[in-house]
């Protein structure tokens, strides 16, 4: 008797375990069906209001997540009861009763005489159960729901990701992706143009991606989650560039104890004033090198004092060189030395023009990418756009009015003398000086009086080919000499042949016209 119960008290823990993991497992199921639905419902949310979009495969792994969790909860907090597993168990497997009756009379088969046999009955029953065939792994119908929410998810992006209705929250994102597209690439070319002008390497490499970006964004149908990525790494790569030329600046400025500015070192209009100093500086000795190594020293020593000590190391020894060998009187050596710190200037100079060409990008796009952020955002995202064209730390024009910021077709033309297109209102505090006297000078006309070489002078009058009128000169044969100095002329000239009996007959006819 006590195998029989045995028996069947380990068959119907086997079907009680196996049915509370079917059970969990499609409870789980369940909910990850309901979280695959919500992400689907927010993607197509996203036609009408500006949703990120939960990339398919995070939602594949909140799927998982969800299922596994389920799960793995309900089959510990939720077993089903032995009783009930041997109750489903007779009808699955046609048992009549017999596994239920015997599970309930073992706890008492000493009470009764008949329960012996009622539970070796059971047990030979029992013996040729199946419980795979009894409760089969059947996918339960929410299982195509969710396969069908995954493959929605998948096939979104690249089919309708980008979509928006005419009107809603979702076509305002999307115009404003396409009006910060048209800026970043007015942008860039504004920059190349700039680029075309001045040295900067770096620059030059970064503008054609700006353009293609915003072509891009206003080509492709992206949505705001996207279009901000695309951003986001063009940004990381600019800041990485600029990060790189920002070092090789920091190498070559000098240490904070030898100038007591260097901040204003690197500032490029000091570095273009020095630069244009040198050059004509360093011209002038290649033009007369005697005449000019005194005023070249002197030059040079008002150079020198003028930077006060803040140029790079290389720059200042090269100077300083140069400045010993004028003292030598070797005007040439100094030209050379001068023309060594001149290029290392120049490469100084092309530095922070490409680091003032990406930090202006950089700002550019990062008002590009706050517009964008916020859904539609304002007209005036872009507008405070860097202008490539002008520096941008140069000293700001004098006077009382600011350029105008409004954008548009019905912008205002600016205000004052500042700008150079409309007479301005401002004001001129400064006082002008008394006129220059003029020259004195006494005009004295000379004319000069002549003979031709072949006899007098004579002249006619040539009426007009609208003013009728009578010739005063009368005609006569023309002279051997001038047509034997026709002929000659137009043989040296390789006239052919046939030109010159075109206009020997055009001079005749004429001739018998008048």
């Amino acid at each position: 008797m006590d195998g029989a119960s045995d028996l069947l008290q380990r068959l119907v823990r086997r079907a009680a375990r196996r049915m509370t993991w079917q059970r969990a497992f499609r409870d789980g199921l369940l909910a990850g069906t309901v979280i695959l639905g919500a992400l689907a419902a927010a993607a197509l949310a996203a036609v009408a209001v500006p949703l990120d979009p939960v990339p398919p495969a995070v939602s594949a792994g909140a799927a998982l997540a969800a299922i596994a969790a389920v799960t793995a909860l309900l089959a510990a907090a939720r077993p089903v009861p032995d009783l009930a597993a041997a109750r489903l168990l007779d009808l699955r497997a046609g048992l009549e009763e017999r596994t239920s009756t015997a599970f309930e009379v073992s706890a008492r088969a000493h009470r009764s005489p008949l329960a012996p046999r009622l539970l070796a009955d059971a047990a030979w029953r029992a013996e040729a159960v199946d419980l795979r065939a009894a409760f089969p792994w059947r996918p339960p119908r929410t299982l195509y729901a969710l396969a069908f929410l995954m493959l929605l998810l998948v096939v979104w992006p690249s089919t309708l990701r980008g979509m928006a209705i005419p009107g809603t929250p979702a076509d305002r994102a999307r115009q404003t992706i396409r009006r910060e597209g048209g800026r970043l690439e007015q942008f860039a070319r504004a920059l190349q143009s700039r680029t075309r002008a001045q040295r900067m390497p770096q620059t030059r490499r970064v503008a054609p991606e700006v353009r293609d970006l915003g072509a891009r964004l206003q080509q492709e149908r992206v949505d705001r989650a996207e279009a901000l990525a695309r951003i986001a790494e063009l940004s990381r790569r600019i800041e990485e560039a600029r990060r790189e030329i920002d070092g090789r600046l920091d190498a070559q400025r000098p240490a904070q104890g030898e100038g007591s500015v260097p901040q204003e070192l690197l500032r490029r209009q000091a570095l273009q004033q020095q630069i244009r100093q040198l050059r004509e500086l360093t011209n002038r000795l290649r033009q007369n090198p005697e005449a000019a190594s005194q005023d070249a020293l002197q030059r040079l020593g008002e150079i020198t004092q003028h930077a006060e000590g803040d140029q790079p190391a290389q720059v200042r020894s090269r100077l300083e060189r140069a400045r010993e060998q004028l003292q030598q009187g070797n005007a040439s050596g100094a030209g050379e030395s001068l023309a060594d710190a001149l290029r290392e200037l120049e490469g100084l100079e092309s530095m922070l023009a490409d680091a003032e060409g990406l930090r202006s990008a950089q700002r550019q796009l990062e008002r590009s990418q706050q517009a964008i952020a916020s859904s539609g955002g304002t007209e005036r995202g872009g507008d405070l756009a860097d202008d490539p064209s002008r520096p941008q730390d140069g000293p700001a024009a004098p006077g009382e009015n600011p350029p105008s910021q409004e954008a548009g077709a019905d912008a205002l033309p600016p205000q004052g003398p500042n700008e150079g297109t409309t007479p301005g209102q401002g004001r001129v505090q400064e006082k002008m000086g008394e006129a220059s006297p003029r020259l004195e000078a006494t005009r004295s006309p000379d004319r000069l009086r002549g003979t031709q070489s072949e006899g007098p002078v004579s002249s006619a009058e040539v009426q007009g080919a609208s003013r009728p009128g009578i010739s005063r000169v009368e005609a006569r044969p023309v002279a051997p000499t001038i047509v034997a100095q026709a002929d000659r002329a137009m043989e040296s000239a390789r006239t052919p042949g046939r030109y010159r009996g075109l206009v020997r007959r055009y001079f005749e006819r004429l001739a018998r016209l008048r």
